[in-house]
């Protein structure tokens, strides 16, 4: 098959996926599009999946084998990019599967509206259970009409929001992926898909949606993003950060701020509520500290935010540190948003009142010093 040919590329990065490898490649050799190419990057797998791969590219030269020391899964999505040849460009993670006509569906959608982005729906197949479960829509997935095409023009408030941060149930046009210079950031270690697929939603002209369920995610205890997120949670608000880097370089921060502010502060939120008690003090002081100026988080109300929850959240992290916070709650106070501006404006003058009397004293003592001498 000639490269002209070629309608999808399938991206998939491989670590140590021997358990259940298997079910993900049959779901992309068996679909029922057939022109496509299946990149499969090996990241230095130290299990048997390198002999997988090799067995089934013995029986279907489609697929193409890249092997690489392990550099971590955005490494590997953008060298699969970077020799993708197919129109249109879907990843798969290598414990996950897809339906049989997912291609065939996405593609037919994404050139039929042009898209620079087509969405599939998606279930989650709980391992241990072997049990289908319907995962619910985002927020705001009512923005996406069957047959219609939308994007941030249209809604510029919902747009960062009204999709998972997942790239396995999207389809992104290749051409629209190198004009934009689109690409999975290596220097974090979690949520790299949640930054391309915003960063890719900021930019898409014409996103659209097929209203099948799709694509299975595969959960389970061992699985290595749940290991990760344990080990790495307090990078959440730093891949944020470096989310509104881009939309301000881009200019659509401004255009796009509702959308990201909500993105940031939920998602954020959502983390600390995944959290044992524990990592909970560290993640919220690790925010209060580093990251609510950052995020753009202060000095908003409360019409800004869609979640009574969020709102009371972006208020008291910005003021508390978690043990303030913890003891303000044991006695029956909640800061709302309504008030923040006045304790956030009193918070500020304490504190610059604070350091001015700290350096006054410090001047102070080192002239009673030189006096002493």
């Amino acid at each position: 098959m000639s490269s002209n040919d070629i309608k999808v590329s399938v991206v998939m990065p491989i670590f140590n996926a021997y358990n259940y490898l298997r079910p993900a490649m049959d779901s992309v050799v068996g679909q029922t599009l057939k022109e496509i190419e299946i990149i499969c990057i090996d990241d230095g797998s130290t299990d048997h999946s390198l002999e997988i791969l090799k067995q089934y590219q013995e029986q279907d030269d489609r697929i193409r084998i890249v092997t690489e020391t392990n550099a971590g899964p955005a490494l590997a999505r953008n060298n699969g990019i970077k020799r993708a040849r197919g129109e249109y460009i879907a990843f798969l993670d290598a414990d996950d599967f897809y339906e049989l006509t997912l291609l065939e569906k996405l593609y037919e959608t994404a050139k039929r509206d042009d898209l620079d982005i087509a969405i599939a729906k998606y279930d989650i197949y709980h391992n241990h259970k072997s049990k289908f479960e319907e995962f619910s829509e985002n927020e705001h997935s009512n923005i996406y009409k069957p047959g219609e095409v939308t994007s941030k023009n249209e809604h510029p408030d919902y747009i960062l929001t009204s999709t998972i941060g997942a790239a396995w149930n999207k389809l992104f046009k290749r051409s629209f992926i190198e004009e934009k210079e689109l690409l999975f950031p290596s220097d974090i270690r979690m949520y790299e898909d949640v930054y391309f697929v915003v960063t890719a939603m900021s930019l898409a002209e014409r996103v659209g949606k097929v209203f099948e369920t799709l694509v299975h995610h595969r959960v389970y205890s061992e699985q290595t993003r749940a290991k990760l997120f344990r080990k790495c949670y307090t990078q959440v608000p730093a891949v944020y950060l470096k989310i509104k880097e881009f939309l301000v370089s881009h200019g659509m921060y401004s255009p796009l701020f509702i959308s990201y502010l909500n993105l940031s502060a939920s998602r954020c939120y959502k983390a600390f509520n995944m959290l044992s008690n524990d990592n909970k003090k560290n993640y919220w002081d690790v925010i209060h500290n580093e990251y609510c100026e950052k995020l753009g988080w202060s000095n908003r109300e409360a019409k800004d935010f869609e979640s009574e929850d969020v709102c009371h959240f972006v208020a008291n992290v910005q003021i508390y540190t978690y043990d303030q916070y913890k003891k303000r709650c044991s006695k029956g106070y909640m800061l709302k948003l309504e008030k923040l501006k006045n304790h956030f404006k009193n918070y500020h003058f304490k504190s610059k009142l604070k350091s001015f009397f700290g350096k006054f004293s410090s001047k102070k003592k080192k002239k009673d010093k030189k006096d002493e001498k």
